[in-house]
């Protein structure tokens, strides 16, 4: 495996390139080319091949400036790549005959001596700290410290973060490389505002003692910028030593057009953004919570983390009282123990109704939630010799959780596996991809699938239907809606009800 470090100048990470034509987008929406013609310096430290920083010139050309006219000494741009830094170079001297070579760095931005500008517009490198290189990880953790951007610092010891790499580069290019009350213009995926976990430090709008405000958000939504990237993105005005002020005028892009909309954090200033039309108060403060035990927290599906093969089936049929018979596409049919396999749900039941399931899983699990012991397994020759002739599949598998159970021997252990899998009611919806919440009860021991949908564990029919009920409200619909994330993974992933939930047992410690 090859490993980096912060001096490896070939190491290429999220590069999303912006096209010449949005870089002209943002120097038109935020007025750059009239503070940069006007004395403005401006840095790009992420700059790839260079074109922000062209985009500044072919708009000055498109405006009736001459190259000579155009303040380029003012220009100032880094790139790790050495590649994408030649090419920068070289372009400059080609198209437009300018000798850049003193404006520009290459080196790792991490590394940079810290220098002021007025303006930071940039497009940083778009990937989770989880699939960063190994080494590189390394490398760069005590940055994350450094810039407060660590909740869970356990995560990131472990390599777990899902924090994306551009919130790092964002906070030290504010407090590091813009002058005071200075400003950034900034490409950048939109999970930093609107998703719960790891960035919610981000959110904080802060880095040490300095604050920034976010100034204003263009969401591009459904327009292509970067080329069939599937990671939501939009562009961001920043501004220095500013306290951040809600709400945040939110601009989002619908076939083609910008509709304005506010936005703002539903109860704390670190949630993700809610965004309502602009002539809407949007305050879902007054949302009556969902009261459930905390035995019924909402949770993910199974997550078998690349085994579907191995685990769901897509037929079965029953052999005696202790055996059935299943199959799937890649598997003939085998025999296993009963008391292993359960229904799957699929988007079929939401469509159809619940009558028969479609889809089953094994899950080789006790009902207190814990794997199987290999010795309890033995007890079952079938389903002994099936996970046996899948181990090489199981033990290849990946992930910083599911490590912890291979290493402790569980080699056949999943995700997303408790003693909630086994409560014998489940009030579940689909979270992935869908614009309407409709979450129903499923009575048995139906399973929910990885991200496909989530779900509230419950121990009695009353209280499913109860919390079911409650759950329909048409106000929570319009929270979920006002995030923004319908029609992607992340529509109504457990974190996202649990801020409209209480518990009962934190209820009850207030009298």
């Amino acid at each position: 495996m090859k490993t980096f470090d912060l001096s490896d100048k070939a190491l290429q990470i999220g590069n999303v390139f912006t096209p010449l034509k949005w870089g002209e987008f943002a120097i038109a929406k935020f007025d750059l080319f009239s503070k940069w013609i006007n004395g403005a310096s401006i840095f790009d430290p992420t700059m790839g091949e260079g074109n922000l920083l062209e985009a500044l010139i072919t708009y000055g050309v498109s405006q009736g400036f001459t190259i000579n006219e155009l303040p380029t000494h003012s220009l100032f741009g880094n790139e790790l790549n050495t590649v994408y830094f030649n090419r920068t170079i070289n372009k400059f001297s080609e198209k437009y005959g300018l000798d850049m070579s003193l404006n520009l760095t290459n080196e790792d931005f991490l590394r940079l001596a810290s220098a002021k500008y007025d303006i930071v517009f940039g497009n940083p490198p778009w990937q989770n700290f989880v699939d960063l290189p190994e080494s590189y990880k390394e490398q760069i953790k005590s940055y994350f410290f450094k810039f407060d951007l660590i909740g869970n610092s356990q995560s990131l010891l472990l390599g777990g973060s899902r924090i994306d790499i551009a919130a790092l580069i964002i906070q030290i290019a504010i407090k590091d490389f813009i002058k005071q009350d200075g400003e950034a213009i900034i490409f950048m995926p939109l999970s930093l505002f609107l998703n719960d976990g790891a960035n919610r430090n981000f959110r904080t709008y802060s880095i040490g003692t300095a604050n920034y405000r976010v100034n204003s958000i263009f969401d591009f939504n459904d327009e292509d910028v970067f080329g069939g990237i599937a990671t939501r993105y939009g562009l961001t005005h920043f501004i220095r030593d500013k306290k951040s002020l809600f709400p945040i005028p939110y601009f989002h892009n619908e076939n083609g057009s910008w509709h304005e909309f506010h936005a703002k954090p539903m109860f704390h200033e670190t949630d993700p953004l809610n965004i309502v039309p602009k002539n809407e108060i949007g305050d879902f403060e007054d949302i009556k919570p969902v009261v459930i035990k905390k035995e019924s927290s909402p949770r993910q599906g199974i997550n078998t983390c690349g085994a579907n093969d191995v685990y769901f089936f897509d037929k079965l049929s029953e052999v005696n009282e202790n055996l059935v018979r299943v199959s799937n596409k890649s598997k003939v049919s085998i025999e296993l123990p009963k008391q292993f396999i359960f229904p799957l749900i699929t988007a079929k039941e939401f469509r159809t109704g619940i009558k028969s399931p479609s889809k089953w899983v094994l899950l080789p699990y006790n009902t207190n939630g814990k794997p199987l012991e290999w010795k309890q397994i033995q007890m079952f020759p079938e389903l002994n010799q099936y996970l046996e002739s899948n181990k090489e599949i199981l033990q290849r598998r990946k992930g910083v959780m599911l490590n912890a159970l291979l290493n402790r021997g569980h080699w056949w252990a999943m995700l997303g596996v408790g003693e909630y899998n086994f409560f014998p009611y489940k009030v579940v919806w689909e979270a992935y991809g869908k614009t309407s919440f409709n979450p129903t009860v499923f009575e048995g021991y139906w399973q929910a699938n990885q991200s496909l949908q989530a779900f509230i564990p419950i121990k009695t029919l009353t209280e499913a239907q109860k919390v079911q009920a409650e759950l329909s409200n048409k106000q929570i619909e319009n929270y979920l809606l006002s995030l923004k994330m319908e029609g992607t993974m992340n529509w109504a992933q457990p974190g996202k009800i649990k801020r409209i939930i209480k518990y009962e047992e934190e209820t009850l410690t207030l009298f």
